[in-house]
């Protein structure tokens, strides 16, 4: 029997597994659950008591990477923003979102955008609060992530009104993320705060099996005694925009006199004034 001329084969690669920071990856994933409620990291009873300082009944909210989140629904029935614009890069999922919420246009609007291309011109401080959960962490996680990120963040800051805040939700300690963080913008408009992590919630018991007497229920998730309260947090990231400076008396009447004396300045310098 004549050997197998190995050349005639050709080597089948497998394609790289997709990365949260692939865009292809949203997609597919929104494909099959463009309509099933789901919140990364934490839901809005674990978020409500640090962000309910930084919100109000006027307040206008944009959801960077929205996904399928109930955030955004939460907050306006709580009374704790007017409205709401949801960015998602997923033009299916956006679709599906806005049939969802037809009959609550006045509430929330949803735009099919990446979040580093904003529509910086058209919503230049725009918004009370930017507000993004996760999504800067799956950039991050991608390959060219960090000029990306920068890019996402200069946007969020440009589309906040002045005193407004972008606030980030990861779980990327302050060890790595806070050095991107002050790229963007300076140290001091930063502050930090911490969330526990939610326990997964315990598996369903068997049909007909008993409860434990006394004692902790051996299905239920439980916290290793080695555990570190600290070590087991997200981040809440907030950058508070600064306000715009108070108007200084006099600078006006200053000005004015100034912008009089052109032609005298004028001839003393030797220089024409600048044309209007």
């Amino acid at each position: 029997m004549a050997g197998v001329d190995a050349s005639r084969f050709q080597e089948v690669k497998e394609p790289p597994p997709l990365e949260y920071g692939d865009a292809t990856y949203w997609t597919l994933r929104y494909k099959e659950k463009s309509t099933e409620p789901f919140d990364w990291y934490l839901k809005w009873e674990q978020l409500k008591e640090t962000l309910t300082p930084w919100l109000s009944a006027e307040s206008e909210v944009l959801m960077l990477g929205c996904g399928t989140s109930l955030i955004p629904e939460q907050m306006v029935s709580e009374g704790l923003a007017s409205s709401i614009v949801c960015v998602d890069q997923c033009a299916e999922l956006i679709e599906a979102l806005s049939e969802k919420y037809k009959d609550k246009e006045e509430a929330f609007h949803f735009e099919a955008l990446d979040a580093a291309q904003l529509p910086v011109t058209d919503w230049a401080e725009r918004f009370d609060v930017v507000m993004d959960k996760a999504m800067l962490d799956a950039i991050l996680s991608g390959r060219q992530g960090r000029p990306k990120a920068e890019e996402v963040l200069k946007a969020a800051l440009a589309v906040l009104k002045p005193s407004g805040r972008y606030v980030c939700i990861s779980h990327a300690r302050l060890g790595q993320r806070l050095p991107l963080l002050h790229s963007v913008a300076d140290g001091d408009q930063w502050e930090v705060s911490t969330i526990p992590r939610p326990l997964d919630a315990a598996p369903e018991p068997k049909k007909g099996a008993k409860a434990p007497k006394g004692g902790p229920d051996p299905s239920a998730m439980q916290v290793s005694a080695v555990a570190s309260a600290e070590d087991h947090v997200y981040y809440v990231y907030c950058c508070q925009k600064p306000s715009l400076p108070d108007p200084v008396e006099g600078v006006e009447g200053e000005a004015g006199s100034a912008e009089g004396s052109g032609s005298a300045a004028s001839s003393a310098t030797g220089e024409e004034a600048p044309a209007e």
